[in-house]
């Protein structure tokens, strides 16, 4: 976004020009959110992951509190939806006039405020200050990410609940650590086997080549495709031969087409979601001792939940696929 862009929407309160860009420079990001907590009539949504709280807290500080202040003075809502743990409990304790709510496993962030504007921070790998800022008032756009986040907000928890789910250690669902990659292969080749309409992955491209690309994954997509399954896999790098692989499978021409996206957003991303017909998410982390923490759930919330925080990432990268076409 170049300054004289930038000043227009200042000027009009970020109305006009209607535009889908992305802002490089850092000064620019933190001027727009600045201006975007005074310019807010109405309410603020947000998502946010570990790596932009972690931002907030040690570099936008300042910011918090003007929102606080202006929360405070205004009639203005601020509901935020963040995965409250043991290490940032306190912090997120200490914030005022904020309506929080708890979601496992959020990746990423993004903002919506008065319904009418989206903003993304985009962290590259290893860093602690976002690299890029995606902004847009595009009402499509905003619409689409608007509904995410409230059914998001319907499935997340009060934070006075996830307080006392934290002091009790409460840990309702399955988990298991493997000492190796068949088994977790052979879970992920159940819940691949039993799909019958939407196959969702986002993974790691590391992972995605360990555990899937070295077994009979590409066999099993290709049965799925013949049966008319939708197939969608977001990696958080390009991988040209994973994407080779992939193309090779649309030119057969099974039926539907494997759609494929990379998004350089997942800042330390070393896992796997799978999801099955909306109805059955698995979930593969590789720890540092190169074994892998399987969560494997058919908890429709929580299902759900993994499921929008995909649909968040696809809609971004197609949004970014557009601003890089013009």
């Amino acid at each position: 976004m170049d300054e004289l862009t930038f000043r227009q929407l200042k000027e009009s309160k970020y109305y006009e020009p209607k535009i889908t860009d992305v802002i490089t420079d850092y000064k620019m990001m933190l001027d727009l959110v600045a201006d975007a907590v005074s310019v807010t009539e109405k309410g603020y949504d947000t998502v946010i992951d570990s790596v932009m709280f972690n931002f907030l807290l040690k570099y936008f500080k300042h910011g918090i509190d003007l929102i606080d202040k202006h929360i405070e003075e205004t009639v203005v809502k601020m509901r935020m939806i963040v995965d409250a743990n043991n290490k940032n409990i306190d912090a997120l304790n200490a914030i005022k006039f904020y309506d929080i709510k708890h979601a496992d496993g959020i990746r990423g962030n993004f903002g919506i405020w008065d319904k009418r504007a989206y903003i993304v921070f985009i962290f590259h790998k290893e860093s602690e200050q976002p690299d890029q800022t995606l902004w847009s008032n595009s009402k499509e756009l905003v619409d689409k990410q608007q509904t995410l986040f409230d059914k998001m907000w319907d499935l997340a928890i009060p934070l006075s609940v996830r307080n006392k789910e934290l002091k009790y250690q409460q840990v309702p669902q399955y988990r298991d650590t493997l000492s190796n990659s068949s088994e977790v292969k052979g879970e992920i080749s159940n819940v691949v086997q039993q799909c019958r309409e939407e196959l969702l992955i986002i993974s790691s491209v590391r992972i995605l080549n360990l555990l899937l690309l070295a077994s009979d994954f590409l066999t099993q997509v290709s049965v799925l495709l013949k049966r008319g399954v939708k197939i969608r896999i977001l990696c958080d790098s390009l991988d040209t031969d994973i994407e080779n692989k992939f193309n090779f499978i649309n030119s057969l021409k099974l039926g539907n087409e494997l759609q494929y996206g990379y998004s350089n957003q997942f800042n330390k991303f070393n896992e796997l979601v799978l999801i099955s017909d909306g109805k059955t998410m698995l979930r593969s982390i590789l720890q540092p001792s190169k074994e892998f923490m399987v969560h494997l759930s058919t908890n429709e919330a929580e299902v759900l939940v993994q499921e929008i925080l995909f649909e968040k990432s696809w809609n971004e990268i197609k949004s970014l696929d557009v601003v890089n076409s013009n």
